[in-house]
């Protein structure tokens, strides 16, 4: 007759291999930065191509994409690259119209068709945030502060007014994301027109201080590609 300890110990092992093979299975999930930048073209030419626009890779964007293929696939490259840190989000800036955003839906896409969890997170503009927080309040910011969020051109939205009172709500909203990055590591993704001079006046010198810690700074230059 079987004891209580050998039950144990086999329920043990059997967890331990689980845990073994699921974490062997993830790791075989990952994208390598070839894979994904197939991937990347595909997706991105049929986003573009829904509206009536070629997707183009040329001297003002062919880095940056390349630096975000590495990131996304989690090749040790970016850090070599860019000096960043791969457990950090990606603050990505530059002028209208570069297609800053567009590539934060392109991989969006991509994580929601082949179920890849590292590419897993929410895409909402900043003024839906703001026009929602003026509309619900309070439950607006716990639904902003978890899991991992995209935050489509911050610095261009108004002033969030709940009960009467008024504030800068990307302050409030970024410190409470930097802790929960500092307790557990979930990343946050921007995409924003603002120099990070710029980030400082609008959103204050600690905010300014604490974004050097969360966010990988990615510039993606050259001309508006809407024209």
């Amino acid at each position: 007759m079987e004891n209580s300890l050998g039950r144990n110990l086999k329920v043990h092992i059997k967890t331990e291999d689980e845990i073994m093979l699921k974490q062997a299975h993830e790791k075989a999930k990952e994208l390598q930065t070839a894979q994904f930048k197939k991937l990347l073209w595909t997706f991105g030419k049929t986003y573009f191509n829904r509206m009536d626009r070629p997707f183009i890779v040329d001297k003002d964007n062919r880095q940056f994409l390349d630096v975000i293929s590495q990131y996304f696939s989690n090749n040790p490259s970016f850090e070599k690259a860019t000096g960043g840190e791969l457990r950090k989000g990606l603050l990505v800036y530059g002028p209208c119209g570069t297609g800053k955003s567009s590539v934060f839906d392109i991989i969006g896409s991509i994580g929601k068709h082949y179920q890849h969890k590292s590419l897993w997170f929410r895409n909402v503009s900043v003024h839906t945030v703001v026009s929602e927080f003026n509309s619900l309040g309070e439950k607006v910011i716990e639904k902003y502060s978890k899991g991992t969020v995209h935050f489509e051109d911050l610095g261009t939205e108004k002033i969030a007014q709940s009960w009467g009172i008024k504030e800068n709500l990307f302050e409030r909203l970024l410190q409470i994301r930097y802790n929960i990055f500092k307790e557990n590591g979930t990343k946050t993704y921007i995409t924003t027109n603002l120099s990070t001079r710029s980030l400082e006046a609008m959103y204050g010198a600690q905010v300014y201080d604490r974004i050097f810690e969360m966010f990988n700074f990615i510039e993606l230059g050259g001309g508006s590609r809407r024209r």
